[in-house]
């Protein structure tokens, strides 16, 4: 009996120091549970502000755009306007309103500068936080707006490549030199009179590109019109939800 009493008291030992290593083993995990939980909401604290961020970036940029677009279609409308004037009072030999003339037929080879702001999308794209956007509805309308840009641009490029590539062969034929009067006078300013449109440019083989120009800034710009009213329609929709998504992460 004797022989065992150490036995036993070394197996009490034992079992306490079990309990004792189990304890610790759960306060490690339950510490690393914790820890891991505190991580996470501090990840998600910052994922939601930095989504926040990019949202109020994105708004900026599209009110931007928005006023781009309106800009652009008051321009391309009040050219559709000049253009079918013109080439009707050509096709009637009015040449009564030159700087009318000059206006339309300008403003059809000079070089529009499109300055929508895409940095914002595309920092968040970068990012990776757009993984995270749970909002369906708000991921689709952002690849619409921006797609809708997209449009603007490729079509805003064809029509200047377009009319470069005519406004290169008036002046290859000498059109552009007899019409503004190069050889007599320089011009700096697009709404000074520059030259006059006469029965003669009439029977200049110009004349034919000129009513191409004219008959593609009547009829070709009604397209880009509604490119800019789509584009503003869903700019107006794309900040509403914006700001909807930025006020429930507050």
């Amino acid at each position: 009996m004797k022989f065992f009493r150490p036995f036993r008291k070394n197996s009490k030992s034992n079992v306490n120091y079990i309990k004792y290593a189990i304890g610790e083993i759960i306060l490690v995990v339950v510490g690393i549970l914790i820890a891991l939980q505190v991580n996470n909401l501090n990840e998600k604290r910052i994922e939601k502000k930095s989504m926040n961020d990019y949202f109020q970036k994105i708004v900026s940029n599209v009110q931007g755009d928005i006023k781009e677009s309106e800009g652009l279609l008051k321009f391309r409308q009040d050219h559709i306007i000049s253009c079918n004037k013109v080439s009707k009072a050509l096709i009637e030999n009015d040449f009564s309103d030159q700087l009318l003339i000059q206006t339309a037929i300008f403003q059809m080879i000079i070089e529009i500068q499109l300055n929508f702001n895409k940095d914002a999308f595309e920092s968040l794209k970068s990012s990776g936080y757009l993984r995270y956007l749970k909002n369906e509805k708000l991921e689709i309308l952002l690849n619409d707006y921006y797609n809708q840009i997209n449009q603007i641009e490729m079509f805003e490029i064809d029509q200047r490549d377009w009319a470069n590539a005519l406004e290169l062969e008036l002046d290859r034929n000498g059109f552009t030199y007899i019409y503004t009067e190069l050889d007599r006078k320089v011009h700096t300013d697009l709404y000074t009179l520059m030259g006059n449109y006469t029965q003669e440019l009439k029977n200049h083989p110009g004349h034919k590109i000129i009513m191409r120009l004219l008959f593609r800034g009547g009829t070709n710009n009604t397209f880009l019109t509604g490119y800019y009213k789509d584009h503003i329609k869903t700019g107006h929709k794309l900040i509403e939800i914006l700001n909807q998504e930025i006020s429930s992460k507050k």
